[in-house]
């Protein structure tokens, strides 16, 4: 049996044995709560059925097996199950790559804890207006609370293809360190990162800056994460406008105290007490700032949650393997896995099909992203 850290983005479980191989690497957490759950749709389109967009694999060409479709119906949908309720932060779709991605052009992603219309009543998180072919895409749901999760191309007759839905309830946030220009009576800047998103000021979880020219907040994640999503909440007994105008920045650099990485967004105004998303598209970044240029202005960030996982890097795994997989194919098998290689599952189909030991491979279960 091969044992996997069960918080890495991808696990590899194998009913083999007697080698036993160690690869030591990072650990993190990353949280697709979309692997959890169970899945149906409208139709099925030959052998490309539902669970193939919760397979943890982004592999886009159609025929690779990794793809879930249906039949050309009108008002497809796809649901997933989450079994409880959930706070949902993104949903990221992959679309097909060697045909027709304008198929997904207008589906809508439903949430919430209706079944009514098969789910497909449930509000609304976006409307995808495309995605290109074989590309993966992030869509900010702002915490929208729901056990289901579907995905419908409404007011149409269509194919709907999904070849990865991912969704993420992550908040890498407080991982890290923060500190901020100034600091405005006792409203220090770990407030914005306590896990508490109360909004009046006097409750003494925001944090707030001096009256300062540029005013600025960071967070130090301590390594380099992709960011999906900055999910920022704004004071609600105050001055909710002292907020508009504000960018999100993100990178590795300390230049400027990280003013000066790349921009993420710019906000353009959140409600008073409200919550807003902002969807940053796996940008690369240590340093997550927010500042407000070109004006003096109090900056007040009631609670600040960061959406990502470590950049490039690969999970501690343990692996048994079998006496009848030949050296040269356990290499092969070990450098697909550290390579994050889609050839690994052709590899060990191969192996599969050895002479006298098919009953050895009974049972495995592989799953890549």
């Amino acid at each position: 049996v091969a044992i996997i850290n069960y918080n890495c983005n991808r696990f590899l479980l194998l009913s083999l044995s007697s080698y036993h191989i160690n690869a030591n690497f990072c650990n993190f957490s990353e949280t697709n709560v979309a692997r959890l759950g169970q899945v149906a749709q409208s139709s099925t389109y030959g052998n490309a059925k539902p669970e193939n967009a919760i397979d943890g694999n982004r592999a886009s060409n159609y025929n690779q097996g990794s793809c879930a479709c249906t039949n050309n119906n009108l008002n497809p949908w796809w649901r997933l199950d989450l079994l409880k309720t959930y706070k949902i932060n993104t949903v990221t779709i992959t679309n097909r790559q060697d045909c027709c991605p304008e198929r997904i052009n207008g589906a809508e992603i439903r949430i919430g804890n209706s079944l009514n219309d098969n789910g497909n009543a449930n509000p609304r998180c976006a409307v995808i207006s495309s995605i290109a072919a074989g590309a993966s895409q992030t869509f900010a749901c702002n915490g929208m609370e729901g056990r289901y999760i579907n995905i419908i191309i409404p007011g149409r007759t269509e194919y709907l293809t999904l070849c990865e839905v991912e969704v993420d309830e992550t908040n890498v946030a407080r991982l890290g360190q923060v500190s901020q220009s100034s600091k405005y009576g006792n409203a220090k800047p770990e407030n914005a990162i306590d896990g508490n998103r109360a909004s009046n000021f006097n409750q003494g979880s925001c944090a707030c800056t001096n009256n300062n020219l540029n005013p600025w907040w960071r967070l130090d994640l301590l390594k380099t994460y992709k960011i999906n999503t900055v999910t920022i909440t704004n004071r609600q007994d105050c001055c909710p406008e002292r907020i508009n105008g504000a960018e999100i920045r993100i990178g590795n650099s300390l230049n400027d105290n990280g003013n000066a990485n790349p921009r993420c967004a710019v906000i353009s105004s959140i409600a008073a007490g409200a919550s807003q998303t902002f969807a940053c598209n796996g940008m690369e970044g240590r340093y997550i700032n927010i500042v407000i240029p070109g004006r003096t202005e109090y900056l007040t960030l009631c609670e600040v949650e960061v959406d990502g996982t470590l950049s490039g890097k690969s999970c501690p795994i343990l692996l048994t393997l079998s006496k009848v997989i030949k050296q040269k194919n356990m290499k092969e098998i070990l450098l697909a896995w550290l390579f994050k290689s889609d050839n690994l599952k052709n590899i060990l189909h191969s192996n599969k099909t050895e002479e006298n030991h098919k009953s050895t491979y009974k049972h495995y279960l592989v799953l890549l992203k």
